[in-house]
């Protein structure tokens, strides 16, 4: 099954150079972007500049290029664990102390690195989900995966994979009731986005499950396990420290997302709801001739999609675990008072595929209506991603 797999994920891989040729041949790049791409902060040169291959880079990915190449100045909002693996590798093969800033070597190895976490989440989305399901309903979720309408995070310079790739191996981890190397996967997990330290809940939840309500007796000292889940906020403990000695400010990694410009709630809680009826009225007041209209309802509907999945986790009886993680991936971004974003972080939410698929098993029409649809979208959306417009 997994040679199955691994030949999907390199035809999908593929697959994503034709919206990027569509995207370069007929659409022209947006003239009003700035701190988008690689050429707005630096020259490339030879096969760096060509807009077949810098795209991949394209927003965030040029923070994480420029972190890993020369370390922190203004980007603290980007957690260290991606670009320090990154520059662990450059700085070796580079044979320099100090990377060339956005140079070749650094966007190759990224792109490399990203590629490599992308497929090992896929691979561990087939290990975790076997553990429950029969072998042709994980090959469908797979397939719901990697043609998502924003899937194409998982291959571009983002940290989609790694945290889907660490968050289910702390899970699987946590299933095998191996709970030093859950706690250590999910310590960094913690690092690697800002939702990461809700891999706690999950872990928890299935410390309580497999140990705690088993019915063998139990004494206290058999118990010592769960204090391995006090190495999940550590190293992000760690970066808060560095945060103050760098600016002054233990949250600057939180605060920082309020230069962003898009209405981010960073110093206070927004109720979900009040985040909600703001997205109703931009749809019903903003003119659909704005480009910014239909990120909106990109957003929106993704949130409507979240809802609905969560519902049908529910209403399966999804493992307890993995419906109350889906859960919070879901509310916390709503507590920020926007969905910027919101489109990307579905993506790694692995619960809400495993509900799809298990929907759609019995209506296979309706199933290949919905993967029909995914992959017009995923196209349309890459190429605007790779033209500098914003989708998530």
């Amino acid at each position: 099954m997994m040679k199955q797999i691994g030949k999907l994920f390199l035809q999908w891989r593929l697959w994503l150079f034709i919206p990027l040729c569509i995207g370069v041949l007929f659409v022209p790049p947006r003239g009003d972007s700035v701190f988008t791409t690689l050429l707005e902060y630096s020259a490339p040169t030879g096969v760096l500049a060509s807009e077949f291959v810098y795209p991949w880079a394209n927003f965030d990915g040029v923070h994480y290029v420029a972190i890993a190449s020369r370390g922190y100045q203004d980007e603290g909002r980007f957690l260290p664990l991606f670009p320090a693996t990154i520059r662990s590798l450059v700085v070796p093969l580079g044979f320099s102390e100090i990377p060339e800033p956005y140079g070749a070597l650094t966007f190759w190895i990224a792109i490399l690195l990203s590629t490599l976490f992308g497929f090992l989440a896929v691979v561990m989305f087939v290990n975790i989900l076997a553990l429950d399901y029969k072998e042709q309903t994980v090959r469908r979720a797979v397939l719901f995966l990697v043609l998502f309408p924003t899937a194409f995070f998982l291959a571009t310079i983002y940290t989609e994979g790694l945290f889907l790739f660490l968050s289910l191996g702390s899970l699987f981890a946590a299933r095998k009731k191996r709970w030093f190397l859950a706690a250590f996967l999910g310590m960094l997990v913690a690092v690697t986005r800002l939702s990461g330290v809700l891999i706690l809940i999950p872990l928890l939840i299935e410390y309580w499950k497999l140990e705690v309500t088993t019915p063998e007796k139990r004494v206290l000292s058999q118990y010592r396990s769960a204090l391995w889940f006090l190495l999940v906020p550590v190293l992000l403990a760690s970066y808060s420290f560095y945060n103050y000695v760098t600016w002054n400010d233990f949250l600057y990694f939180v605060h920082a997302h309020g230069q962003l410009g898009n209405s981010r709630a960073v110093s206070a809680v927004v109720f979900p709801l009040v985040t909600v009826v703001r997205y109703v009225r931009i749809l019903l007041t903003v003119s659909p001739s704005l480009y910014e209209y239909w990120v909106a309802l990109l957003e929106f509907t993704s949130l409507c999609f979240a809802v609905w999945a969560l519902y049908q986790s529910w209403k399966q009886k999804i493992r307890t675990s993995y419906f109350w993680y889906a859960v919070s991936l879901v509310v916390v971004p709503l507590l920020s008072g926007t969905l910027s974003g919101f489109p990307r972080y579905v993506l790694p939410i692995f619960p809400l595929f495993i509900a799809t698929t298990v929907y759609l098993e019995k209506r296979p029409r309706l199933r290949y209506v919905v993967l029909g649809l995914s992959v017009l979208l995923q196209a349309a959306l890459f190429i605007f991603f790779t033209r500098r417009y914003f989708v998530a």
